[in-house]
């Protein structure tokens, strides 16, 4: 009986995924508001329902009550979220914070499949990330003057990337995990945790970029912007983080190119890149390239050395190709033969127990949030705002990429968690308060044009009170008359 209900539920999840990824777009159409929010109340109705069947599987293949707590502990606080946040703001955007709540939930799902306790924490950090962070926007409408700081914004960032370099074993020190130096580790006796500096510096990133070319974008101002992202490329390669300054230059070649909209800058950078890194690879390949070498060859080839260092990604290959179509179905795959399966290689995991069809409408939902990024940028007025978004837009996706590109063999990998979904202090703490920096510029936006509207409205009124043909009514009154 076990099989039949978890065999059904696997299949129905799979068919409201695809109905849920289809409304992700179909919310972008032309609608009045109430046709709108009843779509989205719809989108979140669907996810609670998803999260259910993949629960009720994981419950009755493990009989443990845990589960079922934690279940618990998570719908409370989706709901609880939900309502309270937009009740404190009613100009947020509904599908933000749908898909947040769905990329969570997902992550929760997996991570509970894979390690009880790591989605015990990872629910625990996040549901105190989100009290938290909640109040960025609220700071977002009370200080409108964030713009002015670029120099602020560029000298913090680099200060945070430089300190996985102290020295030690003091309650603070750098530490390097998986080749590369960009952790820092708190020990205070009490309690040990580390984070990843960078995964806030690049928030502290696009914030100068945004507010450097807010001012100007003048040849000068666009030096001393190229010369201070060049610092934070430089010192994440010192660190020996290529993944993490790969993101850093795209982001700035991509909001560069945006607000300057001259081809010359976007392609001299990545010329000037491509140069600066193959002298730097010549020079230091030994010092500062050497994991990077290794993975570069287990990309070509990960079936050379496939007991050794081709293990990671052969293991991964073989999971999404295993999966098939459809899936194995939740708690009967092989997760464990994954290496950090609970971060770098999460999405191997979802193919492999969830099925392609899963993993590839993920996709799809992941790229409907970033043409809602999009879509956000390109209704600001105030192009403080409208490079923020864009730079967050493209930080956003290009990680999933990167994650979703090094775990299917598309790229080498990297070592970058799929954003809100895979494990991680660091990863889920930066992506909430993107989100939220992204809800703060909507609702700046969603008020300045109900602002103008009423502006425009006023006119109309004042216009008809003294009788002065108003625009737009006069050529139907002519109209009327022709008739």
């Amino acid at each position: 009986m076990v099989i039949v209900i978890a065999t059904i539920a696997q299949y129905v999840s799979i068919i409201l995924l695809a109905i849920y990824g289809w409304m992700c777009y179909s919310v972008f159409k032309p609608m009045d508001k109430a046709a709108k929010d009843k779509k989205l109340t719809q989108q979140i109705i669907l996810v609670f329902i998803i999260h259910f069947l993949w629960y009720l599987t994981l419950f009755l293949k493990t009989e443990s009550i845990k589960i079922l707590l934690l279940y618990g502990a998570e719908i409370l606080v989706a709901v609880l979220y939900m309502v309270l946040y937009h009740r404190c703001y009613p100009h947020s955007s509904r599908l933000i914070t749908n898909n947040m709540c769905f990329l969570l939930l997902f992550g929760y799902t997996m991570l509970t499949r894979i390690n009880f306790n790591l989605a015990l924490k990872q629910f625990a950090i996040s549901t105190v990330t989100l009290l938290v962070v909640s109040f960025i926007p609220l700071i977002m409408l009370k200080y409108r003057n964030l713009r002015n700081y670029y120099y602020v914004y560029g000298v913090l960032g680099l200060i945070g990337l430089a300190t996985v370099f102290i020295p030690g074993e003091g309650f603070i020190h750098g530490i390097e995990q998986y080749g590369a130096r960009n952790w820092l580790a708190f020990d205070f006796g009490f309690a040990n945790f580390s984070l990843q500096p960078s995964e806030f510096v690049k928030i502290l990133f696009v914030f100068f970029v945004a507010s450097m070319f807010a001012k100007s974008t003048e040849f000068r101002q666009i030096v001393i912007a190229t010369g201070f992202a060049a610092a934070h490329i430089g010192v994440l390669v010192l660190e020996k983080d290529l993944g993490g300054a790969l993101i850093f230059f795209v982001i700035y070649v991509t909001m560069l190119y945006v607000a300057t909209r001259r081809p010359l800058y976007f392609f001299g950078c990545i010329g000037g890149a491509c140069f600066l890194g193959g002298i730097a690879f010549i020079l230091f390949r030994k010092q500062l390239f050497r994991h990077v070498l290794v993975r570069v060859q287990n990309w070509i080839n990960p079936w050379n050395d496939i007991d050794n260092s081709g293990y990671q990604i052969a293991q991964s290959l073989f999971a999404i190709g295993s999966g098939g179509w459809f899936g194995s179905g939740l708690n009967e795959g092989m997760p464990e033969a994954i290496p950090v399966r609970e971060s770098d290689f999460i999405f191997s995991v979802i193919a492999e127990e969830m099925g392609l069809l899963a993993a590839l409408i993920l996709i799809l939902i992941c790229f409907s949030i970033f043409i809602g990024f999009i879509t956000i940028a390109m209704k600001c007025k105030r192009s403080f705002y409208k490079n923020m978004a864009f730079g967050f837009a493209v930080c956003y996706i290009f990680q999933v990429l990167l994650n979703i590109g090094g775990a299917t063999k598309f790229i080498p990998s990297t070592g970058v968690t799929l954003p809100l979904v895979s494990y991680g202090l660091s990863s889920i703490t930066s992506t909430l308060i993107i989100f939220q920096i992204i809800q703060g510029i909507y609702i700046i936006t969603s008020k300045e044009a109900e602002k103008i509207e009423r502006e425009k409205e006023k006119i109309v009124l004042a216009a008809e009170s003294t009788g002065i043909p108003v625009a737009g009514k006069k050529t139907k009154r002519k109209k009327q008359n022709s008739e």
